[in-house]
Formats: structure tokens, C-alpha cells, sequence
């Protein structure tokens, strides 16, 4: 666990935390979001774009995506800089949640809140500041910040909640993001869902998938978080999504997203 705000911050059971800095526009094709997920632009310009849907999302603005959605993605310095944070509440709190206040709907879509209250902000906040202090604030004061910020959105008629029933992939995918650096063999994962080998690899062939390309991109998406708001070096992220070489892992990350590791670090100024 760390206090710094260019770290990936996570308390088990609560949520996910993490702040992106920028000096240069970055562009990133097909962006896979693994959780529900809320960010709140601080400064500059977030543009997110799927097929003909396009979203920008300004400073004092927020975006709410559900889980498994992919987008072009580009984030743009205004007076020399970008920044926002990002929220991810753990499922069981969600879940949690949502059976008490029962929200009126699902979030379908990524879902852009114009200019968010003041009272709103301070909430998100404190949930962050509550997350990078774990030895100051006790885990359920956390915890209950960030239900209040759940509340927030649902009073703007957003839930954090998922798809009743997820696709295999989808499952698949949030099974990976658990452990990306673990040396994941189909036959294990296919047990994990109580399916043969056979099956597994037949269910995502049909969504246009293979399980290696499906775990490569799970890791190259979570090497890029990694890159774009924490300090470690490539050569450290590169083993902590499953690979001893960086070269290697440079090579897998370029052809994923047509950036090298060091155009997204150029990007951050480091």
C-alpha cells in the first residue's frame, strides 16, 4: 500500500484508486475498461469514441463506464497539463449497495455527468484521500465514503452495477485481471467455470477470441494503467502482467496498441 497519488491504490474489499498526469496528448485504440468505473477529469480533455458514439468529458466533468466496454481513447493537456482520477468500487460493496437502494437501472452505457456539484466532488474526495491513508482512516470510514459517492450517482440516475449476467468472456477476463502475472493455462480456467478445455475455447472462438489473446490483452490492459498513472519502471511492469523480458513485453504492448511502452511514458513527462 502507498500514499503516493501516481500509484495505483487498492484496500481489498472497498475500491480502486489511481490519478493520471500528462504533458502530451496521448491516443489509445481499444481501451477495455475491466470494472465499473468512474473518472473525474480535473484538467484538460477526455475524449472517448466507439463507433459513432463520441464523448468528451472536460475538466469539472466525470464519466461512468460499465465493465467490458472498449473505446478509442485521447486525453489532451489544457495549460500544459491533464489530469483526472479514477474510481473503482470493489464488486461486493457495490453489490452491497445496490441491494439496498435498489437503483432503477443498470449502467448500459458510458454515461458523461456535465459539471458536477461541488458537494459531489468533495465527497469523490474524501473516498480517494480515505484510500491513500488506510493507517489514518479506518477501512469502514473508506468504505462508507465511497458508498456515499455511489450515492451521489445515484441521485444523478447512474448505477455502478453490472450485467445481471455477464458473458463467458467477460468472466473470463475479470478471472485474469485478478492475477495477470500468474501463468494462466485454458485448462484451469476452464475448470474455474466447471467447462472442459474444449468448451471454453469453442464459447470464445464463437465471440471471435482465442484464450491467448484474450490473457495477452488483459495484461497489456492492465500494463497500460500501470504505465500511464504509477512510477515503476518498464522493466518492473512488464513483470507484473506475466513477462521476464521487457523487450518482449515492448514488442506485445506495441502491437496492442500501436504505442510503445515509452510513448506512454513520453507522454506523462517521465
Amino acid at each position: 500500500m502507498t500514499d503516493s497519488s501516481r500509484a495505483l491504490v487498492t484496500l481489498d474489499g472497498v475500491a480502486t484508486t489511481a490519478t493520471t498526469r500528462q504533458q502530451r496528448r496521448l491516443v489509445v485504440k481499444r481501451v477495455t475498461t475491466e470494472h465499473p468505473t468512474l473518472v473525474v477529469v480535473r484538467q484538460g480533455c477526455k475524449l472517448l469514441r466507439r463507433g459513432a458514439l463520441s464523448l468528451r468529458i472536460d475538466a469539472g466533468d466525470a464519466v461512468v463506464i460499465p465493465a467490458g466496454q472498449a473505446f478509442d481513447l485521447s486525453t489532451s493537456p489544457v495549460d500544459g497539463a491533464f489530469v483526472s482520477t479514477l474510481l473503482v468500487a470493489a464488486q461486493p460493496l457495490i453489490d452491497e449497495f445496490a441491494s439496498r437502494e435498489r437503483p432503477a437501472a443498470l449502467l448500459q452505457h458510458a454515461t458523461v455527468l456535465r459539471k458536477l456539484d461541488p458537494e459531489f466532488l468533495d465527497a469523490f474526495d474524501r473516498a480517494v484521500r480515505a484510500l491513500r491513508e488506510p493507517g489514518r482512516v479506518p477501512r469502514a470510514v473508506a468504505a462508507a465514503r465511497v458508498r456515499e459517492v455511489l450515492v451521489w450517482l445515484a441521485q444523478r440516475g447512474v448505477s455502478l452495477g453490472t450485467v445481471p449476467v455477464p458473458t463467458l468472456t467477460r468472466q473470463v477476463r475479470a478471472l485474469l485481471d485478478e492475477a495477470p502475472a500468474r501463468a494462466w493455462r485454458a485448462r484451469e480456467v476452464a475448470r474455474a467455470f466447471a467447462r472442459s478445455e474444449a468448451t471454453l475455447r469453442r464459447h470464445l472462438r464463437d465471440e471471435g477470441l482465442s484464450f491467448q489473446d484474450l490473457l495477452i490483452d488483459v495484461r497489456m490492459s492492465r500494463a497500460l494503467v500501470l504505465l500511464q498513472v504509477s512510477g515503476l519502471p518498464i522493466g518492473q511492469i512488464a513483470f507484473d502482467v506475466g513477462y521476464q523480458s521487457a523487450s518482449r513485453f515492448a514488442v506485445r504492448f506495441k502491437k496492442r496498441f500501436a504505442l510503445s511502452p515509452s510513448d506512454v511514458r513520453h507522454a506523462t513527462g517521465d
